[in-house]
């Protein structure tokens, strides 16, 4: 094998272990990991700017670490990263928005385990900031990051150390840049003029859309709209692993720099992808709530018991105490 061979087979391994933590976080992220470990100069240039141009701080937010549980992703420490889709930039909204989907990621490279907390978008909670209790998913709507991130911490009792923020024409333009992906649908609905058959089906972006976002003809109503949500997510993962990323990352990273922000810099990324490959067992956790009628607004109202046990298993996961 010539000096060259060895070098792209060294890349190659390389690569492939920072999807396995990628899986767990956001596609967006896998994204970036993949081509700033793959190639040289000109691609680390171009994912640099990139990840110039989406970052932006979690603003005034509450530290919810003390100054021995700081973060530093250079040593392994256990971190959680808040995943946010907001219902804009597609079908017809242009407006702020309200972030529809909500996971809560916490990552353990020494259990080599990541949970995946999907926060149900009804869910009844005292909105941080605005001295009103509402849906979780307005926060974003009434005070942006800053808001949406300081309710996540005071209802679950835990940090959000990152964020990533992703529009639903973000989600639709990365399903057409793998060339669609193949999803394994539990039962046939139909959606707006679309209609999806049972079993694995193919998806490009449109009816990946659609497909993420159905619930009224789930009888798991919002659960199970989480649920299909993660598949897609893990489906675009996996079909961009086998994507010849030289001649498509651009692609990849003028749709992250259209449609997504987040606090992660790309020496974070790249300290992820060299110390956190381990954590490849993901878990995926829910909290149901029960649905109620309130002022004429239906809500998932959690049981105060349920939702502090996840809050202790969160940040036992966390190496907090």
């Amino acid at each position: 094998m010539t000096a060259e061979e060895q070098k792209r087979h060294h890349h190659h391994k390389h690569r492939r272990r920072g999807w396995t933590l990628t899986k767990v976080i956001l596609v967006v992220l896998g994204v970036l990991i993949l081509a700033g470990g793959a190639f040289a100069a000109k691609v680390y240039m171009d994912v640099n700017q990139t990840a110039k141009t989406v970052y932006k701080s979690k603003g005034k937010t509450q530290n919810k670490r003390k100054v021995s549980e700081k973060v530093e992703l250079n040593k392994k420490t256990p971190f959680s990263i808040l995943l946010l889709g907001t219902d804009t930039g597609e079908l017809g909204r242009t407006e702020k928005g309200r972030t529809d989907t909500m996971i809560l990621a916490t990552v353990n490279p020494t259990t080599k385990e990541t949970n995946m907390l999907s926060i149900a978008r009804d869910s009844r909670v005292p909105i941080v900031g605005y001295d009103q209790t509402a849906k979780i998913n307005a926060a974003y709507a009434y005070g942006g990051i800053p808001m949406a991130v300081n309710t996540v911490q005071a209802f679950l009792n835990v940090p959000v150390d990152y964020y990533v923020l992703m529009n639903m024409k973000g989600l639709e333009q990365l399903v057409d840049a793998v060339d669609g992906i193949t999803v394994n649908n539990k039962f046939a609905f139909n959606i707006d003029q679309y209609h999806f058959d049972k079993g694995q089906i193919r998806l490009d972006g449109i009816h990946a859309l659609y497909y993420s976002r159905m619930r009224y003809s789930d009888s798991q109503g919002d659960f199970g709209r989480q649920l299909r949500q993660q598949e897609v997510i893990k489906a675009v993962l996996e079909k961009a692993t086998s994507l010849n990323m030289v001649s498509s990352y651009n692609n990849f990273l003028q749709i992250m720099a259209e449609n997504m922000q987040t606090n992660m810099t790309l020496k974070d990324i790249l300290n992820i992808q060299q110390n956190y490959g381990d954590a490849m067992n993901f878990k995926t956790l829910q909290l149901k709530g029960t649905g109620q009628m309130i002022d004429g607004q239906s809500f998932q109202v959690m049981n105060p018991t349920e939702v502090a046990q996840m809050s202790t298993r969160l940040r036992k996961q966390l190496d907090l105490k």
